[in-house]
C-alpha cells in the first residue's frame, strides 16, 4: 500500500507541474515514463503473473490467441526471460491508450489520470495482459468508427484487438451493428428501467443460465463465483445515473452520446454477472469510455467553484475504489497478488 501511494503521489505531482509549465511536455512524458517502468518490469505482481511466465517459458496452449502467440514467439527470439514480454506489453498497452486518448479528448492528463486510478483498467494490465492490450486497440478501433467514421481503419485495429483476446468480439460487433441504436438520446426513465431489471435479473441469479447458453470454452465460467456486494453494485448504478442525469451538460455530439451508451451497457453487464469476476472482465471494453467522457463531464461547468467541487468529488470517488481494491488485494490469500509490489530490479 505504501508503494502505491508513493506512486500515484508522485504522478499527481508531475502530472500538476506539467499542467503549470504547459508549454514543456517533458513532465507528461516522465509520468509515461514511470507508468511503464512500473508496470512493465513488475516481479511477481499481479494474479496472473506464473500463468503468463508459464506460457512464455514452457508452453503456449493452442487455445491463445493467435498474436498472443505469434509476439511471444518472436519474443523469445531475443530473450527466455518472460520478463521481456511483461515490458513490452505494458509499453505497447500504455501508448496505445496514451495516443487514444491524445484523439478523443483535450482533456489528456484527467483522462490519464482516471485510467490509473480504475483498477479494472489500468491495474488488470497487471493480470490479463492479454485484455489489456485489446482493449488498447479496441479503444482506437472505436475512435476510427464513431468520430472519424473509417471503417477500414477501425476494422484493423480490430483484428489486432481481437488478434490479441476473442472477448473483444462482443464490444466491437455490439458498436458496429447497433451503432444507430446507440446513437439515440433515451429518457431517464429508459436507463433507471433497465438497471432496475439488470439488477432483479442478478437477484434471481440469471447468470449461470446465460452463461451456460454461451459458446465455446465460456460454459467454464459458471464454477468461478465471487459474491459481490450489492453496495459495489449501486454504487456504480449511482455512477451511471448522475452521468445519465446531466448528459446535456456535457454531450455535444454523437459520438458522445454512443460512448455514454456503451458505458452504460457496460454496467448493465456487471450488474447480471457480478458474482462471476471472468464474465464481468468484458465490462472492462464498456468501462473505458468513462475515461473519455468524466473528465468532458466535470470541465463542461461554467463556474469554476464549482468545476473544482466536482473534479474533486469525481477525483474521491476513484480514489476510494482503487483503495478499497487494494485493500481486498492485500487481505486475499491468493499466492499473486498486486500487493505487496515486487520489482524486477530489486527482486529477493
Amino acid at each position: 500500500m505504501i508503494f502505491y501511494s508513493i506512486y500515484y503521489l508522485s504522478i499527481v505531482f508531475f502530472l500538476f507541474t506539467d499542467y503549470l509549465f504547459r508549454n514543456i511536455k517533458l513532465f507528461l512524458f516522465l509520468v509515461i515514463g514511470i507508468v511503464i517502468f512500473i508496470s512493465g518490469t513488475r516481479y511477481n505482481t499481479g494474479y496472473d503473473f506464473y500463468n503468463y511466465h508459464v506460457f512464455y517459458t514452457h508452453h503456449l496452449a493452442d487455445s491463445l490467441e493467435p498474436l498472443f502467440k505469434l509476439s511471444v514467439q518472436i519474443l523469445n527470439l531475443f530473450s527466455e526471460d518472460s520478463q521481456l514480454m511483461f515490458f513490452i506489453y505494458s509499453f505497447a498497452t500504455i501508448l496505445l491508450t496514451y495516443f487514444a486518448i491524445t484523439k478523443m479528448t483535450k482533456y489528456k492528463k484527467t483522462s490519464l489520470f482516471i485510467f490509473l486510478l480504475i483498477p479494472g483498467l489500468y491495474l488488470n494490465t497487471f493480470s490479463i495482459i492479454r485484455q489489456g492490450i485489446a482493449e488498447a486497440f479496441f479503444l482506437l478501433a472505436v475512435y476510427y468508427f464513431v468520430y472519424e467514421n473509417k471503417n477500414l481503419k477501425f476494422w484493423f485495429f480490430f483484428f489486432f484487438s481481437i488478434g490479441f483476446h476473442y472477448s473483444a468480439a462482443l464490444p466491437v460487433l455490439l458498436i458496429y451493428l447497433f451503432r444507430k441504436i446507440l446513437s439515440i438520446k433515451y429518457s431517464i426513465t429508459i436507463y433507471l428501467i433497465l438497471l432496475s431489471f439488470s439488477i432483479f435479473l442478478y437477484k434471481i441469479n440469471i447468470a449461470p443460465i446465460l452463461i451456460s447458453l454461451a459458446p465455446g470454452k465460456f460454459d467454464v465460467y459458471v464454477e468461478f463465483i465471487q459474491n459481490t456486494s450489492l453496495i459495489k453494485i449501486l454504487v456504480y448504478n449511482l455512477f451511471i445515473v448522475v452521468l445519465i442525469i446531466f448528459q446535456k451538460q456535457y454531450i455535444k455530439a454523437k459520438s458522445d452520446l454512443i460512448l455514454l451508451n456503451f458505458l452504460f451497457i457496460g454496467v448493465l453487464i456487471l450488474n447480471v454477472f457480478a458474482d462471476f469476476i471472468p464474465v464481468t472482465r468484458l465490462s472492462y471494453y464498456f468501462f473505458i469510455f468513462q475515461i473519455i467522457l468524466v473528465p468532458k463531464f466535470i470541465y463542461s461547468f461554467k463556474d469554476n467553484n464549482f468545476k473544482v467541487i466536482v473534479l474533486f468529488l469525481s477525483l474521491l470517488y476513484y480514489i476510494l475504489i482503487f483503495l478499497n481494491t487494494l485493500y481486498l488485494d492485500s487481505i486475499s490469500d491468493s499466492k499473486y497478488t498486486m500487493t505487496p509490489y515486487q520489482n524486477y530490479f530489486f527482486k529477493d
